[in-house]
């Protein structure tokens, strides 16, 4: 039954997340008294408001088969993604902590750490604040000690990154990035940062091939980083000591 829960309440703030993330890309301009918090959820394409049997998490996507339900435009997959996301993730949390605060917390982190990436996946853009709140919440979880310890992984990655970013003039990476991964660094530590900056490069260069191969994007075209240093912490906080043992 806790790991029903845990599911539940996962897909439940993914929705939110979902809200949250249209709101500040595109709600000001769908709609002027729409904000990230107050005001009743619309299509982005009809901007018909939304009611209850609309926005049930999963089931809706499903029930609706992924169209709206006033002016039948294709709903995008992210929605149910995000919402399916989350669900597993909060499972995992409550199933490896135990304590309750623990538990909130990391989910927090988690949804935040969502966000942030989904945000800069649809717009190549990185919400400093967002940022911001997940570097206090990562700060919560350490001790003075720690954090001293996981500052070489903040040189690191911000050296890595920070340098990327001098070298291509700003075209390489985006500012955003250098901030995302100073928090990486600090949450992650040195040497697990390295690992999560490896799969960041190699998911990142993965999707870009595959842009190029099928048509999506072009030579020049910019992608954005931000998910991939994101997926790139999840590895490396899930399975980084066991992937160290491997190699070394």
């Amino acid at each position: 039954m806790m790991t029903i829960g845990f599911f539940v309440l996962g897909i439940i703030l993914g929705s939110v997340a979902n809200a949250v993330i249209y709101r500040l890309l595109a709600g000001r301009q769908a709609s002027p008294d729409l904000s990230w918090w107050r005001g009743r959820s619309i299509c982005p394409k009809c901007k018909h408001k939304l009611g209850f049997w609309d926005l049930i998490p999963l089931l809706s996507f499903l029930f609706l088969r992924g169209k709206c339900r006033y002016c039948h435009s294709p709903i995008s997959l992210r929605y149910f993604l995000v919402e399916l996301f989350l669900g597993a993730a909060f499972v995992f949390v409550g199933i490896h902590y135990s304590v309750f605060s623990t538990r909130l917390l990391w989910m927090a982190i988690l949804w935040v750490m969502t966000v942030i990436a989904v945000m800069d996946w649809e717009t190549m853009l990185v919400s400093d604040w967002l940022v911001g709140s997940w570097l206090i919440m990562i700060l919560l979880t350490m001790n003075y000690e720690l954090i001293t310890m996981n500052l070489l992984g903040v040189a690191v990655a911000v050296g890595i990154i920070g340098g990327i970013w001098i070298l291509t003039k700003k075209k390489g990476m985006g500012s955003g990035d250098i901030g995302i991964a100073a928090v990486m660094g600090l949450m992650l530590g040195w040497p697990k940062i390295a690992i999560g900056l490896w799969f960041a490069f190699i998911t990142g260069a993965a999707f870009g091939l595959w842009s190029l191969v099928f048509g999506h994007k072009k030579m020049k075209s910019a992608i954005p980083f931000g998910p991939f240093l994101i997926l790139g912490t999840l590895i490396a906080s899930i399975w980084g000591e066991k992937i160290l043992r491997i190699f070394f």
